[in-house]
């Protein structure tokens, strides 16, 4: 099994979660759900450092399962649909690999409206749908 030992970057980012995390463990009283804020922090990991998902639930003591339904929650969200009366740009939607490191992606519709993405670790399939939306209402 070939592991790949995490960037500073990524090691940071870890630590800063794990402390997060430990801060809110101690401060809550009974047995509360984990905040939305703390999910979206562990599912940044795995979707914008691109952190191994069993390396973030041991780190920050998960339950797999729920993380998983997590990052599958963020990684599929609601499209953002273009106008239906504009069909003058073609878009075709590359799913990024997940060893992605970094990204650039630059689009140019047919009335020569462009936009540029840049992208450190994963790219954030919500951003990508914000893109081709703002490129479908460009004058």
């Amino acid at each position: 099994m070939n592991k790949r030992p995490l960037t500073e970057e990524q090691s940071t980012s870890l630590e800063q979660a794990q402390q997060l995390f430990e801060n809110w463990r101690k401060n809550r009283t009974g047995r509360p759900r984990i905040p939305d804020n703390l999910w979206h922090t562990a599912t940044d990991l795995y979707n914008i450092q691109g952190i191994n998902i069993n390396k973030i639930t041991r780190s920050l003591r998960l339950n797999h399962t729920a993380l998983k339904e997590k990052i599958g929650d963020r990684t599929h969200p609601a499209e953002i649909n273009p106008p239906a009366n504009d069909e003058s740009s073609m878009f075709i939607e590359i799913a990024p690999s997940p060893e992605c490191s970094d990204c650039v992606i630059e689009v140019e519709n047919q009335t020569g409206v462009k936009i540029r993405m840049c992208f450190r670790g994963r790219a954030d399939p919500a951003l990508i749908s914000l893109g081709k939306y703002l490129l479908t209402v460009a004058p």
